[in-house]
């Protein structure tokens, strides 16, 4: 007996809230370093910091994750990059006006 396999079209999924218990905390970064392989790709996040005329570079995190999950995360930051920049300059326009 032969089965039929059907296509089920995406829909809008609700996640839940993030939690947090590992105790991540945020951190800064001013310089990132990519790496890549056949299959992933390696974000690492670190610090330029200038402390009277001496420059160190400190790592804070890295991340690895798969190429399909950065190309979906450089299209998300491209479309808020848009977003934001539209929303810069609308204010703009309007402080100008006044």
């Amino acid at each position: 007996m032969t089965k039929k396999l059907r296509t089920v079209k995406p829909s809008h999924v609700e996640l839940p809230a993030p939690i947090n218990p590992r105790g991540i905390q945020s951190v800064y970064c001013n310089n990132m370093e990519v790496q890549f392989s056949a299959m992933d790709a390696r974000l690492t996040f670190n610090e330029i910091i200038a402390d009277h005329g001496v420059i160190t570079v400190e790592r804070r995190a890295h991340v690895v994750m798969p190429l399909q999950h950065v190309k979906a995360m450089m299209q998300a930051l491209n479309s808020s990059m848009s977003q934001m920049e539209g929303m810069i300059k609308q204010q703009s326009e309007l402080t100008a006006q006044k």
